[in-house]
């Protein structure tokens, strides 16, 4: 019942529900602040917890994973790109929240200054919750991980390596100013008044419809009348209240006020067409199959490999580890999905099949959690959707289920549009 409570203080502090991560995540934050206070009894960490300030933020600090990649997706650069070319000489305020680690922020200013927007006609505000977050931000630092895009030619213009790290260049850090911060706060305030382009990926898909609607309003607030909205696959602005419409269409992830539609620029009322631009690409999407433990994808490549020593496992492994589970070899599959990993830790597909091995040996906990993953990394895993549908379903989460039944229904149209 503790650990319960203490789920109800999470989403209280940061608008974390716990049912889009799982319980099991939630405990294992616990487990480790009760490791490092050194207290063994769940009632006297909740007690411990709700006596002293500090300690919820710890606790925040140990649920956050941060998991990007610089130029994670290219749409959402390449609209920026046309809200700049539309808006000549226009100074415009850009927004990333939450930011992470930074990567998102750092990777708009490289996508503009690489297409020739002057420094003097942009300025990027990155906020975070977590304080270790911010610092790694800040400092500007990053390791292999965070470079997946298949074109990385902008770490040789940007980066320089020392030690296998990479750092970035100072003034591309200069052009990002990094909040500590948490939106939800009722003092939330950075000191600009509104926002022309706000980022707002991967959040929402953590939130109850109650903080949610909060969330939006806030957004709302700080957006711009003629400002542009960008929030992440698999969210959608069902919750907004009637705030927000779509810009351009259902596939493209851009909202604008909707009292403002005619107000706003011209691109946002045409159909998206191809531009040529300096943004590194894109990874193509995975296509799902229906046999519960079917590989959905073929040849699936981390980028960041090419260029590293470490040992590959081979996609073919992969696809023994689908055929053997689909056998009922449990335990040799799920060897060979965690061996993938390791080396690919950026496959949906393999966090999708340790989540299913996980589910069918009993362990719901688990495979909610290696689920969510898979659905943070690609959000247009159908399978790994439904399948947490009927986790949902079992838990007697009814709203729940028909959520990630919706989102699969809504990846399954726009696929097959």
């Amino acid at each position: 019942m503790s650990r319960l409570i203490i789920a109800e203080r999470l989403k209280d502090a940061m608008g974390l529900h716990a049912p889009t991560v799982g319980m099991m995540t939630i405990s294992s934050a616990i487990d480790s602040r009760m490791r490092a206070c050194t207290i063994e009894n769940d009632a006297h960490y909740l007690a411990h917890l709700m006596s002293t300030p500090n300690e919820m933020k710890e606790l925040i600090e140990e649920v956050l994973i941060p998991e990007t990649w610089f130029f994670r997706e290219n749409q959402p650069y390449e609209y920026v790109l046309k809200y700049f070319k539309e808006a000549p000489n226009k100074k415009i305020n850009i927004l990333s929240i939450p930011c992470s680690t930074g990567e998102e922020p750092y990777s708009i200013a490289m996508m503009l200054m690489d297409n020739h927007i002057s420094v003097d006609l942009f300025n990027i505000d990155a906020v975070d919750i977590g304080e270790k977050n911010i610092a790694k931000a800040k400092k500007g630092q990053y390791r292999k991980n965070s470079f997946r895009a298949e074109d990385l030619s902008f770490m040789d213009k940007y980066f320089h390596e020392e030690n296998n790290l990479f750092n970035l260049a100072g003034f591309v850090k200069n052009k990002v100013t990094f909040h500590c911060n948490n939106v939800l706060s009722e003092s939330f305030d950075l000191g600009v008044s509104h926002y022309d382009i706000i980022f707002c990926r991967n959040l929402l898909i953590y939130f109850d419809t109650d903080t949610q609607l909060k969330m939006f309003s806030t957004l709302d607030r700080m957006l711009k009348p003629e400002g542009i909205l960008i929030i992440g696959h698999a969210e959608t602005i069902q919750n907004s209240n009637g705030l927000f419409v779509p810009a351009i269409n259902s596939k493209s992830y851009v909202y604008v006020k909707k009292d403002n539609l005619d107000k706003s620029l011209p691109h946002i009322q045409k159909t998206r067409r191809t531009m040529s631009t300096n943004i590194p690409n894109k990874k193509s999407k995975e296509q799902p199959r229906a046999k519960p433990f079917s590989s959905s994808i073929k040849n699936e490549i981390n980028p960041q490999n090419k260029s590293s020593n470490t040992k590959r496992v081979s996609n073919e492994n992969l696809d023994l580890a689908f055929k053997l589970a689909d056998e009922g070899k449990l335990d040799d599959a799920l060897n060979i999905c965690n061996e993938f990993i390791d080396s690919h830790v950026e496959s949906s597909k393999a966090y999708y099949l340790s989540g299913v091995i996980h589910d069918t040996k009993g362990d719901q906990d688990k495979a909610n959690r290696l689920l969510h993953k898979a659905i943070y990394l690609d959000p247009n895993n159908v399978e790994a959707l439904v399948h947490l549908s009927l986790l949902a379903e079992q838990r007697g989460e009814i709203n729940e289920a028909n959520r990630y039944k919706e989102r699969a229904q809504r990846v399954q149209k726009r696929q097959s549009a």
